[in-house]
């Protein structure tokens, strides 16, 4: 039986640059110099010998597969689309948001930082560095999902009446285990059994399972409606790997006028 190796020597693979020249009406793709647009490259042994018995995906390939992860995950993250802007590439550190940054790039490259709260009236920049962390974890191709926590809830409400992996029971076991989960907003939510229960029990699921979180608030920690017993915030402030940051200061609008 011929081998793979000689028929793909053998094989012409058709260039990007020769399909546009049979089609003038297409235009010329930018040509991968490593697999000269076929996609797959033959490995090296460990003396540099060319091993033409097998082929692997070429890099350029590895980055479009990866592209296309990043997307997918993008799409299932569920981040607001008025929230592209919203990179730590574009973050405005100041005196004001210093440590909340420095707090949100641990937890973003994973570093030491599995937990954090941010706390602080609106437009301090806390949905910005909570969006940015989802960003950079979905760059290096680790799932992660974003949630308005009163959607989260009508989103749990409507599985009631779906079935699959729309249903309730679905929904909240992947709130659960989502490897990155953010709640965004938490406490503006309208206090009910349904939601305390709810709430309740993803936070303590991932306290007790150590599975990273990321909390905006815009009351103070022991003003989180429906915890009358204080038990999400308890878990906020006790997790072992967690921080509690408050960011106190003007509105980004008004700090931009007075030029801080």
């Amino acid at each position: 039986m011929e081998k793979i190796g000689d028929i793909l020597k053998r094989q012409k693979v058709l260039a990007p640059l020769e399909i546009a020249s049979a089609n003038p009406s297409v235009e010329p793709a930018a040509v991968c110099p490593l697999c000269d647009g076929a996609g797959f490259v033959y490995p090296r042994n460990g003396g540099g010998k060319v091993n033409y018995s097998r082929v692997v995906p070429c890099k350029c390939k590895k980055e479009e597969l990866m592209r296309q992860k990043v997307a997918s995950m993008l799409k299932h993250c569920q981040l607001p689309e008025a929230t592209e802007n919203m990179t730590f590439k574009n973050f405005k550190v100041d005196s004001v948001t210093k440590e909340a940054y420095g707090a949100a790039q641990k937890i973003a490259n994973e570093d030491e930082l599995k937990w954090l709260t941010l706390i602080g009236p609106v437009d301090v920049g806390k949905t910005h560095l909570a969006v940015a962390i989802c960003r950079r974890w979905l760059e290096r191709g680790k799932p992660a999902r974003y949630a308005y926590v009163p959607l989260l809830l009508d989103e749990l409400r409507a599985g009631f009446e779906l079935e699959g992996d729309y249903s309730y029971r679905a929904k909240f076991e992947f709130f659960c285990n989502v490897p990155l989960l953010v709640l965004d907003d938490l406490g503006v939510e309208r206090s009910t059994g349904f939601a305390r229960e709810n709430l309740n029990t993803i936070i303590d699921y991932r306290y007790m399972h150590a599975l990273p979180l990321v909390v905006t608030l815009n009351k103070r920690i022991d003003e989180i409606p429906g915890d009358d017993e204080h038990r999400i915030a308890s878990r906020l402030q006790r997790f072992p790997e967690g921080k509690v940051v408050a960011i106190e200061g003007e509105e980004y609008r008004l700090r931009d006028k007075r030029g801080k």
